[in-house]
Order: structure tokens, then sequence, then C-alpha cells
């Protein structure tokens, strides 16, 4: 839908609201058609809300105090519609995260480990949105994608092997990557065997 005909039909569905606020029909015709149009109803009701963010999981954002299962609906329609949910609790969080392949980590404040360990399970490189992850979280990121070591500020010896361990290409990733202060022996050996570096 271009941008003119959704300002031309969010114009007509602000319209067609005012003129009748309290007809709950049509409030939930409305937001079936378009989720964005709960903009304009003020105080939806629960079935309201629930069908807004059914058809477009953003449309939290213009729920005031959305109870948990409404921000749940919305999230399994798209994981980054919780950077518009203020203080959601693990369960909501992990299901972010699962429904996006890790990435909507980026709009949670301060993740716990398990959440992180949930995101980085997705997909390895969205490490790179979680501050400071400890030695667990970047095993399970290089796990899942041994390129994310890339994302990860001062691998370990542990950490850099695991790299390796899963490609032997992520020894020319370790060797040119701006984390590293320092690479371990074992790996500038393996380096060294490989090639990569004299």
């Amino acid at each position: 839908m271009s941008k003119t005909a959704f300002e031309e039909l969010s114009q007509q569905i602000q319209h067609y609201l005012q003129f009748d606020r309290e007809d709950r029909k049509q409030q939930l015709v409305a937001v079936k058609q378009n989720g964005n149009s709960i903009q304009y109803i003020q105080d939806p009701d629960k079935e309201v809300q629930l069908a807004a963010v059914k058809e477009e999981g953003r449309s939290i954002r213009f729920v005031k105090f959305p109870d948990k299962e409404a921000q749940l609906e919305a999230i399994k329609q798209d994981g980054n519609s919780i950077r518009y949910i203020h203080n959601p609790d693990k369960e909501v969080q992990i299901a972010a995260v699962k429904q996006n392949g890790g990435y909507s980590i980026q709009f949670i404040h301060d993740p716990d480990k398990e959440v992180q360990i949930a995101a980085v399970r997705q997909n390895g490189w969205s490490i790179q949105f979680i501050h400071g992850p400890d030695k667990e979280v970047q095993l399970e990121a290089i796990k899942q994608c041994g390129e994310s070591i890339r994302f990860i500020k001062f691998p370990d010896k542990d950490v850099q092997m695991a790299a390796i361990e899963k490609s032997g290409y992520n020894i020319r990733v370790i060797a040119v990557c701006p984390n590293l202060s320092e690479i371990s022996e074992e790996v500038y050996n393996c380096m060294v065997c490989k090639d990569i570096i004299e």
C-alpha cells in the first residue's frame, strides 16, 4: 500500500471512528482492516486491542497498557514489536527473540542470561546486540554460527578455538578481527600451520 493510499485510508478510518466512537462493531471492522487504526479509538477494549495486534503487531504502540495476551499476540506477528512494550516480562522477551531470529534482543533493555542464550541460539550474530555477554553466551553464539566471533570483544582461547572447530574459515576471521587484543598461543599456532600468518 502506498504512503498516499495509507494516509487516505487512515483519514477515512479516523472520520469513520469519530462518527461513532461508541460502536464497538465499527471499531472491530476498522482494526481488522488496518491494525494501526486503533490509534483513533479512545480506550479500546481487550477484544479490539487483540484484533488490532493480530492484524499489525506494531500497532501495540498505540495501546496504552497492553495486557500480556496482547503483548504475546503482537510479538507473534512481529518480534520487533517488543520495542513498543514497556517492561516486557521474560516470557514476552523470549517469544520476541524466537520470533525473529534473535534480532529483537536489540530492543530489550538489559536482557538476562536466559534471554541472551535464547537469542544467540536463534542466530549467533545477534550477540552483536548484547552488551558484555559472558563466556557461556559467547560459546552458544559460536555454536550457532562460528563467524559470530567477529562481534565478541576479547574472546578468550576457548571461544577462539570453538570458532575454529566450527569452521576452519574462522581462523581468517580471527586473524583480521579488530575485537581481539590478543590471539591465544594455541590459535596462533593453528594460524601458522594453516599459513594464515607468518
